[in-house]
């Protein structure tokens, strides 16, 4: 299995240090290399993206987001970037899922709250994607295996419909964190984010993790950068 994150943004006005640290509440600092990824999974021929992006240029100069020009990095890394079978929808956020439009061919992983959060106020083109007659859907309501190795769990901490994905590779468990996590430091540290709608339920992850020594990977920490075999200037092999 080759795992590689691929980082699509930078910058945002709400990425501060309370946004990402519950223990900074009242601190305005932003981030600056506050960062967004998605991430690309190839496993016995079968190519699998967690999250899409976004790609609405109007709506990143509102939030104060830099769209960054990766297709040549893509084609540099992978030539035509593949085919993706499926992809899994951590959150009905927009930065995470408003470019599933581009994949009309790919199954639909989500939990059942994201897919009614989507359904009823994401974009016409998210809603037509969900809303296709031929859409091969999977909805999950509490934690289901995919593909004999991808557990995707629904934790409800960041929202109400937050999800997770995780898998063993080696002696270690890999957990590609939604917005459960804004940072590794929130896992490796033991830190619950800011940002989120049910405390006792992000905190209950994040302990969770931690006393199991869970690797995080999270879509808006520049770190991942700097962590793992860097390819390009914004792509990364993670294994």
């Amino acid at each position: 299995m080759k795992l590689y994150g691929i980082r699509f943004a930078k910058g945002f006005q709400y990425g501060t240090m309370e946004t990402v640290f519950c223990t900074q509440k009242g601190d305005h600092e932003r981030i600056p290399d506050f960062s967004f990824f998605y991430y690309l999974v190839e496993d016995e021929g079968k190519h699998l993206l967690i999250d899409t992006g976004f790609r609405d240029e109007r709506l990143a100069a509102e939030m104060g987001v830099s769209l960054l020009s990766v297709e040549g990095e893509i084609r540099q890394v992978f030539g035509l970037f593949p085919e993706i079978d499926a992809i899994f929808l951590t959150h009905s956020h927009w930065d995470h899922i408003n470019n599933i439009d581009l994949y009309p061919n790919a199954r639909l992983i989500m939990s059942k709250l994201t897919y009614e959060q989507a359904v009823s106020e994401g974009t016409a083109a998210v809603r037509d994607r969900l809303q296709e007659k031929k859409a091969l859907i999977s909805l999950v309501e509490e934690k289901e295996c995919f593909y004999d190795r991808f557990h995707f769990e629904v934790i409800g901490g960041h929202t109400p419909d937050s999800s997770v994905l995780h898998f063993q590779m080696g002696n270690a468990t890999y957990c590609i964190t939604g917005d459960e996590c804004y940072s590794c430091k929130n896992m490796e540290q033991n830190i619950p984010i800011g940002i989120r709608v049910c405390a006792e339920k992000n905190e209950r992850f994040i302990q969770k993790a931690y006393d199991k020594g869970w690797i995080p990977l999270p879509f808006h920490d520049a770190g991942v950068l700097k962590k793992y075999e860097r390819l390009t200037e914004n792509i990364v092999r993670i294994f």
